[in-house]
């Protein structure tokens, strides 16, 4: 075409997008440093599933627009070698005529390669029209559906456009040759099967000859090569950075449970993220790759209820602060020139609202198609605040003062921890007796909430009743830590978690039982780096065994319906969806409904990131929204299409009493303390005592079980019990 055009153009083009990715990338080198090269071969195969595969982009619940995208991302993929080649062809006369037309002689003798050539040309030409399919869809939902998820921005429309006129270019340069090639030898087909959409833009362009035919084709040509280059200096500027940095994202991300937090060495006094610099390399990188879609806030509980903390603002407000200050991160000094003057994140990036209103339920990074891990970072903001600045919320002081004198948040004596089981003679590990199989780790709720002591002692009769060897700390049992942790106070969480762990291995413990999430998500997943290996079972999943081993046996008939919530820590955090439903399937005469939020797109209570302890004052309470949606369900049970709660709480935050729903009565099952807490309360604020009561699963499963042992407890069998409210 013209060797001088297109070197000029990528004379320009090259340079500036090399200064512009080279600013970026210093700012990655300026931040702290964090292997992500460990299990190469899991990381190959998740950036084979979810990155070259984009397999959570056809999310069930986003499977439309989830396609769309897969169609665009499968063009780019492969137009990226057409447009090598289209460079090439404006290099060398001779490119062009070869990758224009397989009679040229260079084709001769080579059959299986033209096979090849052809098979790439269908494919171009099937996902060219599919990504022109892909653009127009999203203009439809951007201009017209309007989805919340979806920020309305010039840049969308810039890029849906740039994308549309590659692959409309590509189509016409092609279609020129097509024309060239009929007026040439009027032999020659219109239509080729290796072409098939660039066919039917020949035989459009055909009737207006072969001067403007060949026009629109040089025309194409030269768009395809100024849309790419462009294209390629506007990544790095805007959301669609994702197209580069999203691919090393998905490969760099963490290898273990979304519940387990990074763990500071807090010996090289490491406090937390006071400025950008704080930040690890691979949290900058995330917020280069946040593609602004939204998912993170459909499910989003503080999103949903109109608090201020949103992550695709979060990210974007972090990205837009760093590019705008790039020089200052790289070099480490703020706008007087002093280093130390770097200006800190809370306060000027982020508000100090937005950090401490997440409840660590980790929908963000279950719904982020790039893997975005969103909670850390906002810990690490936290645990600054906490260690080194002392700024927190106020009411949470009395929570750190009682875990460090009394060992739990409430605190409450040591003393009165076993106060609950005082009547049930429980043997206590290190006491002389044993061995024993299990430790039962108790937990603060299960010690000292008085709704809670039922759940221990619900399910003490459940394993007592199976023949369960356990034992438990007794007076000795102190907090695991979560609830510090995830407040920003590291050094106290270290210090529960090095004490407990010292304290277990010496008594020889080997397996845990937990009745709360936190706690089973805690000792599982975070204790093993302070060397607390041991095997943990989460109350559900144990009583599943035992109903599955017959060790237990459920015969009283509940005649109700009954909804169950998921709790974070136990299913989004660790995949453990199924055990309690398996157990609730086994109660006789329970109707199980599903709430529409439920198992993987499961809404929170609002007490998870140390929310249980803290004050709601913004927005409608997140434990309010979660029952108005298990009340929807419990009435409109026939109908699983009632939709929940969510955009009436976003658009008009407080008006809890707008949306209550009138009636819904039964059970909503949970499987957390602090769930039942949240919701509890939800219960009392809106006034539905008498219609709706949360129980936990081992209250319920304790309720129906035949003691055929003769112990204390039990029932009749076929008994039939009341579900009216207590």
């Amino acid at each position: 075409m013209s060797p001088i055009i297109t070197g000029l153009l990528l004379a320009i083009a090259i340079p500036i997008f090399v200064m512009t990715l080279s600013g970026r990338a210093g700012v990655l080198l300026a931040m702290k440093k964090e292997n992500r090269l460990d299990n190469i071969p899991l990381r190959l195969k998740r950036l084979a599933l979810f990155g070259l595969g984009q397999k959570r982009l056809v999310d069930p619940e986003e499977f439309t627009p989830g396609l769309m995208h897969v169609l665009i991302y499968g063009a780019f993929m492969v137009l990226s070698v057409r447009t090598v080649m289209l460079f090439a062809m404006g290099f060398s006369s001779t490119a062009l005529e070869v990758l224009t037309d397989l009679t040229h002689p260079f084709w001769t003798d080579k059959a299986a390669l033209v096979g090849v050539y052809q098979v790439y040309l269908l494919a171009k030409d099937v996902v060219a029209a599919g990504a022109i399919l892909g653009c127009a869809y999203y203009v439809w939902m951007r201009w017209k559906v309007k989805p919340d998820r979806m920020s309305q921005s010039w840049e969308a429309y810039l890029i849906l456009g740039f994308i549309s006129g590659l692959m409309v270019s590509e189509f016409f340069f092609g279609g020129s040759h097509l024309v060239a090639a009929r007026l040439a030898s009027p032999s020659s087909p219109m239509f080729i099967w290796w072409e098939p959409f660039t066919s039917l833009v020949g035989m459009a362009m055909l009737p207006l000859g072969g001067t403007a035919a060949h026009a629109l084709g040089v025309a194409g040509f030269w768009i395809h090569l100024s849309i790419i280059l462009a294209f390629l200096n506007f990544l790095p500027i805007g959301k669609h950075f994702h197209i580069i940095t999203g691919l090393p994202t998905v490969f760099f991300q963490r290898t273990h449970s979304t519940g387990k937090l990074p763990t500071p060495n807090l010996e090289k006094e490491e406090f937390g993220a006071a400025t950008v610099k704080d930040l690890t390399w691979k949290q900058g990188m995330d917020l280069y790759s946040c593609t602004e879609c939204g998912r993170c806030q459909t499910h989003c509980p503080t999103y949903i209820t109109g608090k201020p903390l949103t992550h695709k603002a979060v990210n974007q407000d972090l990205k837009h602060w760093i590019w705008e200050h790039e020089r200052w991160v790289e070099e480490g000094y703020g706008p007087n020139g002093m280093k130390e003057a770097l200006p800190e994140i809370v306060g000027t990036a982020l508000s100090a609202e937005t950090v401490w209103a997440c409840t660590s339920c980790g929908w963000c990074e279950q719904a982020c198609p790039v893997f975005i891990e969103n909670v850390p970072r906002l810990i690490d903001m936290r645990r600054y605040q906490v260690q080194v600045k002392a700024e927190f919320p106020p009411e949470i002081q009395r929570v750190f003062e009682g875990i460090e004198r009394q060992g739990n948040p409430w605190g409450l004596g040591q003393d009165r921890r076993d106060e609950w089981a005082e009547d049930l003679a429980l043997p206590t590990w290190g006491d002389g007796g044993g061995p024993y199989e299990y430790l039962f780790f108790v937990g603060c709720a299960g010690s000292y909430d008085d709704k809670q002591k039922k759940v221990s002692r619900s399910l003490v009769k459940i394993m007592r009743e199976a023949g369960v060897s356990f034992a438990t700390l007794s007076k000795q049992e102190m907090c695991n830590g979560e609830t510090a942790r995830r407040m920003g106070n590291e050094y106290l969480y270290q210090t529960m978690a090095k004490t407990n762990v010292e304290s277990w291995n010496s008594m020889g413990v080997k397996a845990v039982i937990t009745q709360c999430p936190h706690c089973f998500n805690t000792i599982k997943n975070e204790y093993p780096e302070f060397g607390g290996e041991y095997r943990v079972i989460s109350h559900t999943e144990l009583i599943n065994e035992l109903l599955r081993d017959k060790r237990i046996k459920l015969s009283a008939v509940m005649n109700t319906k009954l909804t169950y919530h998921d709790p974070c820590y136990l299913g989004r955090h660790n995949g453990v969806y199924d055990a309690p439903r398996e157990v609730l399937k086994a109660i006789p005469g329970l109707e199980v409904v599903e709430m529409q939020r439920s198992q993987r797109e499961g809404f929170c209570c609002g007490a998870g990131g140390g929310r249980m302890w803290m004050e709601e004052h913004i927005g409608t309470r997140i434990n309010h929204n979660r029952l108005n949606e298990a009340a929807l369900t419990l009435k409109h049970a026939e109908d699983p299409t009632t939709p929940y709660p969510d955009a009436a709480d976003k658009k008009k935050p407080g008006q809890v009493g707008d949306y209550k729903e009138k009636g819904g009565t039964g059970i909503v099952a949970v499987a957390c303390p602090f769930c039942s807490t949240m919701l509890g309360d939800a219960v009392n604020d809106t006034g539905r005592e008498g219609n709706i009561k949360i129980k936990d699963i081992s209250e319920l499963v304790a309720d129906a079980m035949e003691v055929r042992g003769g112990g204390a407890g039990g029932v009749t069998p076929g008994a039939t019990l009341s579900a009216k409210p207590e």
